[in-house]
This record gives C-alpha cells, structure tokens and sequence, in this order.
C-alpha cells in the first residue's frame, strides 16, 4: 500500500502527468472550493495554507505560461477578498498580510516552474545524445515497446532500420576526432532531413544509428534504405570523409516476443552488410514468427 502510494505521489509531481487543459480546471475548482470554506471559517481559522495545493498543480503540470499566471492572480484575488472583508485587523495589518500572500504565492508558483523545467530538462538529457541532440538508446528501448503495444492493439506493420558506418575509425584516426565528430552530427542531419516526420531517428552508440518507422510496409523501408544507403555515401564524399553505409532493417508484421528482439534481428542484418561488402542493404526476418523465413536477404544499393 505505501509502495503504491510513493508510486503514485511520484507520478503526480512529474510534469507532464496531468493533462494542460485538466490540470487548469482542478487548479481552478480547488481555489472556487477553498474560497467559501475560507470565508465562513472566519477570523479565527484561515485556509491560506491550502491554497498552496492548486497553485503547486498548476505550476508543475500546464504547460501555458497565461494561465498559471491567471491562477496565480485568481488566488491571490480570492485570498485578499478574504483578508480585506471578512477580518477583523486593521488596515495596515491587512495590508502586510496581503504583501505576505503575494510574495509567498508568487516565490511558490516561481519555484514550482523552475522544478518543472529541471524535471523536463532532465528527462531530455537522459534520453538525448549529447553530441548528434538524436534520440539515445534509452529513448529507443521505449519507443520499440510502445510501438509494439500500439501495433498489438490495432495491428499493422512497423520497420526497423540499424545504420552502422563504414570507414568512420579511418576518419578519426587521419583527421582526429573533431573530424570524426562532425562526421557524426552530419549523419544526423541527413537521417532527420530525409525521414519522414512520423520517423523517429535514434544514435545508439559510437557510430551506430537507428531509424524506427511506425506503419511501413517492407517495400517502403528497402526503398528508403536504398534511398539513403547511396545519399549518406554521396554526401559524406562531397564533405570529404570516406565514410558509406552499412544499413540492416527489419519489418514486424506482428508484435514480437521481446522488445529487444527487433533491434537484435536488425544488428543480425547489418552485420551482414557489413561482411558482405559494406555500403549495402540487408532485410533481417523475425524467425520467430514465421517458419518459412530461415535467413537475411541482401539488397544492393542503386
């Protein structure tokens, strides 16, 4: 139960749980539900504390800067309603009460968007490459299995493509590594110039890159393949560095066993190209699922 519980607190102070648009309305609701409670306890019992419970969800959670500070002013409004015209003090008490309310709902709302932003920014880095600014490796284990979970759900077909290059040691041990960096971030550019937007482009390690592309057929990623297997060759020429392409793929028509199979069928695959050639396509199968596909399939480049 407090396991559960922990889990369950953890998952709310991380941005991004609560939907925008819900997140405003319960910031909202609580304030309209505080606001009267606040009133009728009079002087002697104040609520203030508790408007800390909104403005803290809103902060963390809705995205639009206008209506966290919409909810920001509406408290504030409600709590100097409250302070001004059902208490006792005098004025200048009142007064210094009200500049308390406002410095210390602003330094909480101020405070809880900072703790947003390192949560998010956090969150990027651990899934992020820090040299190509790609997808990781991480962020590509959680899209295979999310992608797979979609595709048992409502069928369809997914491909997988595993990209390794060809010459990238020659090229940092002639031209130092600053060279074989930027070799890298071009690799990046011209994965993300030449994928389709529903594509996501993953480096995984050292030079090794990833393409996973949600509803394509077999026939589209080979041709896709092909495409880029001669225009990394092509571009890496014109910018000077003797790099190609070894690139193995795969397409699951079903969801597989493991998560993790699918990356493995297509390191198969481009282990392949790689002793086979280089600067070529090969097709890895999912054995497991059908009987009849007992071995790779090789696919020149054109």
């Amino acid at each position: 139960m407090i396991k559960k519980l922990s889990s369950f607190l953890v998952q709310i102070a991380s941005p991004g749980f609560i939907p925008d648009y819900l997140a405003i309305f319960l910031s909202f609701l609580m304030i309209l539900l505080i606001f009267p409670l606040d009133v009728a306890t009079g002087s002697k019992i104040t609520l203030r504390l508790i408007y800390v419970f909104p403005l803290t969800l809103i902060a963390l959670h809705c995205s639009r800067q206008f209506f966290v500070v919409c909810i920001l002013v509406i408290s504030i409004g409600v709590q100097a309603v409250t302070l001004m015209s059902f208490t006792d003090d005098n004025f200048e008490t009142k007064f210094f009460l009200f500049m308390i309310i406002v410095t210390c709902d602003s330094l909480l709302v101020l405070v809880a968007r900072f703790a947003r932003f390192n949560i998010i920014e956090a969150k990027r880095l651990s899934t992020t490459d820090p040299l190509t600014r790609l997808n990781n490796r991480r962020a590509l284990e959680d899209a295979i299995l999310a992608e797979s979970i979609r595709q048992k759900r409502y069928g369809g077909a997914f491909s997988l493509v595993l990209i390794d290059l060809d010459g990238f040691k020659g090229v940092n041990d002639t031209m130092e590594h600053q060279a074989g960096d930027m070799a890298l971030i071009l690799m990046a550019d011209i994965l993300l110039s030449h994928t389709r937007k529903s594509d996501m482009v993953f480096r995984i390690g050292g030079d090794e890159f990833v393409i996973l592309m949600p509803n394509t057929e077999v026939d589209d990623c080979e041709r896709i393949c092909i495409g880029l297997c001669n225009l990394i060759a092509d571009l890496m020429s014109k910018s000077s560095y003797a790099i190609t392409a070894s690139i193995g793929y795969t397409t699951i028509d079903r969801s597989p066993a493991a998560s993790v199979d699918v990356l493995t069928i297509a390191d198969k695959a481009m282990y392949q190209a790689k002793t086979t050639g280089k600067s070529r396509v090969v097709r890895g199968y999912d054995t497991s699922n059908s009987s009849s596909n007992r071995a790779s399939a090789g696919n020149a480049p054109t």
